[in-house]
């Protein structure tokens, strides 16, 4: 199995990649450290440890930044409701939040396990790992590697030209994880847009009977573009940094060097060398997806 951290702001999306990690064989999740990203730090710490309730697991969930390095914080409680999940039922956490802050745990876990076999999935701004960066240099440099929803690179952005709210949310935090030298494999708008799904794999989840996809084929549900006509989803982003680690072939990656303007969250050709992946096999990828959520 390999060890993962998950930092997250659950978040729709951001849920389904979570069911989809805690459920799948390949992965041991250690913790949970979220950031308020989504929806304020408050809820998505509820959330993290609902959804962690919901799969039967006492993973540790630790709080981390209420609000970006140097901004204020923006919210997308319009796309993902009030609660976060799309009002969907999930049961209140087993265990309580932990007094432990996000890279306070970070830090130990990447010290007590041996050097480069943790791999950091980040699910959304990158506020936490910034500060790990920053705060705790030797333990970063134990990661083993990184892969981060984020960015725009060709696409438009959800947010602005060419800005994706997760490195918008702290774009001096992408600035500094971009620079920081770790093996960083980006996962941007430009692959999370192919990868939607509609009303007949929402039926395909819940033919499996198991929880973990049946909640996923509600919360798609929960997540649909009232815009499309033809019934597809919003595009379905964190899910596929989970999926990538389990099934790269799905995916093509590519050596990018980049940068973040601080001042937009625009992404730009730069310095900064990093994988990307650019495109994915959308079916391929949607049958990914339903193996490891059943």
């Amino acid at each position: 199995m390999r060890p993962v951290i998950i930092d997250t702001d659950p978040g729709i999306d951001d849920a389904i990649a979570i069911l989809f990690a805690l459920n799948h064989p390949g992965l041991e999740v250690l913790t949970l450290t979220t950031v308020a990203g989504n929806i304020g730090l408050d809820r998505t710490t509820w959330n993290a440890g609902r959804l962690a309730a919901f799969m039967g697991r006492d993973v540790p969930v630790h709080p981390g930044a209420a609000r970006p390095l140097r901004s204020d914080a923006i919210n997308e409680e319009r796309i993902h409701g009030d609660d976060g999940l799309g009002g969907v039922a999930f049961p209140a956490p087993r265990i309580p939040a932990s007094d432990v802050g996000a890279t306070e745990a970070m830090a130990d876990l990447l010290d007590r396990h041996p050097e480069r076999s943790i791999t950091v999935l980040t699910l959304g701004p990158l506020t936490n790992l910034a500060q790990l960066i920053t705060q705790a240099p030797q333990a970063a440099s134990r990661i083993g590697a990184v892969v981060s929803m984020g960015g725009a690179v060709h696409e438009p952005g959800n947010v602005g030209d060419r800005a994706e709210f997760n490195i918008v949310w702290d774009a001096h935090a992408a600035d500094i994880v971009f620079r920081a030298g770790l093996d960083l494999t980006l996962v941007p708008l430009d692959t999370t847009r192919k990868f939607r799904a509609d009303k007949a794999y929402l039926a395909a989840l819940r033919r499996t009977g198991q929880k973990a996809a049946i909640a996923s084929a509600d919360l798609i549900a929960a997540y649909q573009d009232q815009k499309n006509m033809a019934g597809h989803s919003r595009p379905l982003h964190d899910p596929c940094v989970p999926m990538l680690i389990t099934a790269p072939g799905v995916f093509d990656v590519q050596q990018m060097n980049l940068s973040v303007d601080t001042e937009t969250g625009a992404i730009r050709s730069g310095e900064c060398p990093l994988k990307v992946s650019m495109g994915l096999d959308a079916e391929a990828a949607r049958q990914v997806l339903l193996r490891g959520l059943s």
